[in-house]
């Protein structure tokens, strides 16, 4: 009980300071530093610029039966500090860098850390840690999608930040990044990435947006551990992961991702599918899986979120009224692991309702349902499913 007070205490000084923090601005008496609070705190001189940002969100979570508690027929909750991230960033001419690192839970991750020249037109590079330039979902930021938590059908391929040398560049409609990573090499294997992502946004208007996408990432894979697939069935909070497949022993991974988002006025539908075919050591490990969700949402309010041609990714909701903005939205996974009946099969359906109280501040609700086909994997014809119950709230700067 503690915990949720705290939380909850939290929370509404976070609100108050978004709601009532009036001074954006200050201006250095000699006019060459300028500190703002717009985006963050920043300080700008001239040629050097510097922010600091950052996000705290907090779960709350019940749920029934066994795709969550694993065990059918029992119910079971859970809280945590879902993230805790303080970003660094900083500019001096055509040189950029930032840090972000994630205190959750009582651990402590750096997430990004890497530099950005600009000094080219219309290309960038960036070298050090920073996200793969993989699929749609998982390169919009977890501040901004709607449901809580990112799809398993997206998230069961789909790369991490790892250290890499990456190019990025723009066109009026459309934009695309290419890089190479080290993925998990160790002192006696090398293992890379090739992942690229080009986005088109062939109507970009103040009411219509569509958006249109590919991407794919050619993996080497250490050929002397087992590849599996792990994951929960759409909530964080519970350690359950309902969503596996057997271990097999594979040289390689390539990864192809199609998504295509349209938005008209306050409402938007988003479809991605992302497919995986794994060379095994030998013949009789290769495996292909699948997956896609399609998702829908509506804003009650006169409200929609922004979009950025370059990154090819939706921005923050910046309410248009002193009572916030809502959102309603429907998600429907499909994941199908079962290959050479090593895997399983799973169907996700998440609902959700998003109150962005201020531009800093959301407070999220979802329902989550889960039915997992475990008759490839065991071939007794056995399933579980579990409802789940799930709510975050929110602040960044």
């Amino acid at each position: 009980m503690k915990k949720y007070i705290l939380y909850l205490t939290i929370t509404m000084a976070l609100t108050l300071y978004s709601q009532y923090s009036i001074a954006e601005s200050v201006v250095g008496a000699d006019q060459d530093i300028k500190i703002n609070n717009k985006a963050g705190l920043a300080v700008n001189s001239g040629d050097f610029y510097f922010r600091v940002n950052g996000r705290l969100m907090l779960d709350f979570a019940t749920w029934d039966d066994a795709a969550f508690s694993g065990v059918d027929g029992e119910s079971g909750s859970g809280s945590e500090i879902r993230r805790a991230r303080i970003y660094l960033k900083g500019k001096y001419k055509d040189w950029q860098y930032r840090f972000q690192t994630d205190f959750a839970e009582n651990k402590t991750a750096n997430k990004s850390s890497y530099i950005k020249y600009s000094g080219f037109d219309k290309v960038d590079i960036y070298i050090g840690k920073h996200s793969e330039p993989f699929g749609f979902e998982n390169l919009n930021s977890s501040k901004y999608i709607s449901p809580m938590e990112r799809s398993a059908s997206t998230t069961n391929f789909a790369g991490d930040r790892e250290l890499g040398l990456s190019i990025a560049g723009k066109g009026k409609s459309y934009g695309y990044q290419v890089g190479i990573y080290d993925i998990d090499s160790t002192s006696t294997d090398s293992n890379f990435a090739v992942t690229g992502r080009l986005t088109a946004a062939p109507i970009n208007s103040k009411d219509k947006v569509l958006h249109l996408e590919a991407s794919f990432s050619i993996r080497q894979l250490d050929e002397s551990s087992a590849f599996s697939v792990k994951n929960r069935a759409g909530v964080h909070s519970t350690e359950i992961k309902s969503i596996i497949s057997e271990g097999f022993f594979a040289k390689d991974n390539t990864v192809y991702d199609l998504a295509m988002s349209y938005t008209h006025n306050h409402w938007s539908i988003v479809g991605e599918y992302v497919s995986a075919d794994l060379t095994g050591v030998t013949s009789a490990d290769d495996r292909g899986f699948s997956n896609y969700y399609v998702q829908t949402g509506l804003f009650l309010t006169d409200d929609q979120r922004p979009y950025n041609v370059a990154s090819g990714n939706f921005g923050g909701v910046k309410p248009s009224s002193t009572s916030g903005a809502w959102e309603v939205f429907a998600r429907f996974e499909d994941i199908d692991l079962s290959d050479q009946n090593i895997g399983t099969d799973a169907e996700i359906l998440t609902l959700g309702v998003n109150w962005f109280a201020t531009k800093y501040t959301r407070v999220s609700l979802n329902y989550v349902t889960s039915d997992v086909d475990y008759a490839s994997l065991t071939n007794n014809g056995s399933s579980i499913d579990g409802s789940a119950i799930n709510m975050r709230a929110q602040f960044h700067f």
